[in-house]
């Protein structure tokens, strides 16, 4: 018992890269480090890092080099316009091709895609974007319409710490 409170205190000690708050649980002026959690970097406490099993951001070591580095290909959520998938557009690309007469295999053949791909849309599944321009051009209909900024986020309002990533992180299993 007595080794494992001196290995926890231990490990305390040499985990953080600096005192702060943790950006998992919302835990305050505490040891923390940052660490790589998927494509994201955040300053995390030892809990969470083992909890949500998350890697201690490497250190990068910067070399010159004659080689220009090569264009990374970004995708920019700001620049996207305004326009967003309909609400029930699997209903409305269903209701469409019936009225057109086609069956799921003569509107894929059109398309070039699969059934699957026909049934997975009409299901629900946001198709991609190729599939979404493929449906609009054989069907003459609109699938992308302009967004409206009414998406509400509800969140709890209790007098506690608010909500945090680690709190959004074991709400959806990881």
């Amino acid at each position: 018992m007595l080794n494992r409170r001196i290995q926890i205190v231990s490990s305390l000690i040499s985990f953080g890269d600096s005192m702060g708050d943790c950006e998992l649980c919302g835990a305050m002026k505490i040891s923390t480090r940052e660490v790589k959690t998927g494509k994201a970097t955040v300053m995390a406490c030892m809990r969470c890092s083992e909890k949500f099993d998350v890697q201690k951001k490497p250190q990068t070591s910067f070399h010159s080099s004659n080689k220009a580095a090569p264009k990374r290909r970004t995708n920019n959520i700001m620049n996207k316009g305004d326009k967003e998938l309909r609400q029930n557009f699997g209903k409305f690309i269903q209701k469409t091709r019936k009225k057109m007469n086609m069956t799921h295999q003569q509107l894929a053949r059109k398309m070039a895609e699969t059934v699957n791909v026909i049934k997975a849309a009409e299901s629900g599944k946001r198709p991609t974007d190729a599939v979404i321009s493929k449906f609009e051009k054989i069907l003459e209909i609109e699938l992308m319409v302009e967004s409206n900024d009414e998406h509400q986020s509800l969140i709890s309002s209790s007098k506690g710490r608010g909500l945090t990533l680690g709190d959004y992180l074991s709400d959806i299993g990881e």
